[in-house]
């Protein structure tokens, strides 16, 4: 009945819910990015058989005019027995004046309504907002459901037990990056980033500087930007020191991993100068 892997608990629950009709008005599912939360809603809007579903994505930002659509949309009287289901994903970047918008809906709910918000960082939602919902928090993933899962659709042992590592817990991750067929790529970049770790100060500007003058190669296509190709790597690297993977490296992973957040918001800024932003983050590694 479920296509979402795992979340045994979570499944059952909502199954019961169904059952009973013993919904609440509002939920928020929690849980670390990429691991199947909105997947998870999607697929329960099916089983709820709800034919109003209004999918709001809130990554750059949620407007009060974008909750506003929520609220009208929640009042409007269903067309069959079935609620209307709200999911509103990337919650956290609620703003102060659609928070309070929100809030409203979330005090005065309609009767045959249903609303879930979703979240990988619920702590940057206002506490009256998480107090009117039901909280569900997912849990990541064990390294044999993903690299079982990883099997199931075509890697061989060894190849879903290196991305099981890899993900970290994050099962959607893993499968994006199988579909993607950067398998090889990212254990190149890996590799990269060892030898940076050993390497010599004028190494680490070597490598920079061959980067930022090199040429685009014949098999990219559209615009190249060689900050925006640094910022895939930085990526990367960020997941792999999150990792198994990475226990052996012998630096200080927690300031790197912050000089890696930080230079890759200045990477994808064009108003900085990508060149010595990456030299800096190596000279910090």
């Amino acid at each position: 009945m479920w296509q979402t892997v795992g979340f045994d608990r979570i499944k059952e629950q909502f199954e019961q819910l169904i059952n009973n009709n013993g919904f609440g008005h509002a939920y928020l599912f929690s849980g670390q990015e990429m691991i199947g939360k909105k997947t998870l809603a999607l697929e329960l809007a099916k089983l709820l058989g709800a034919n109003e579903v209004a999918f709001f994505d809130g990554a750059r930002g949620i407007t009060i005019d974008a909750v506003r659509s929520i609220k009208r949309f929640s009042n409007l009287k269903a067309a069959g027995t079935q609620p209307k289901l709200v999911i509103l994903d990337n919650a956290h970047h609620l703003r102060n004046d659609s928070a309070n918008a929100l809030l409203k809906v979330l005090e005065e709910p309609a009767a045959d309504s249903l609303l879930i918000l979703i979240s990988a960082y619920p702590k940057l939602l206002p506490a009256t907002i998480l107090s009117r919902c039901q909280i569900i928090m997912f849990s990541p993933h064990t390294h044999t459901q993903i690299e079982k899962h990883l099997q199931s659709i075509g890697l061989n042992q060894h190849q879903a037990d290196w991305l099981a590592q890899f993900s970290n817990g994050q099962i959607g991750w893993a499968i994006s990056l199988q579909q993607r067929g950067d398998l090889t790529k990212i254990r190149t970049y890996l590799e990269q980033f060892d030898q940076l770790a050993k390497a010599s100060i004028d190494e680490r500007l070597a490598f920079a500087e061959k980067f930022f003058t090199g040429k685009k190669n014949a098999s990219e296509e559209g615009e190249w930007s060689p900050g925006h190709q640094v910022a895939e790597r930085l990526l990367y690297w960020l997941f792999y020191l999150r990792s198994p993977l990475a226990k052996k490296l012998k630096i200080d992973k927690i300031k790197v991993l912050r000089d890696l957040l930080s230079t890759r918001q200045y990477l994808l800024s064009p108003q900085y100068n990508h060149r010595l932003v990456f030299e800096n983050f190596l000279l910090g590694i």
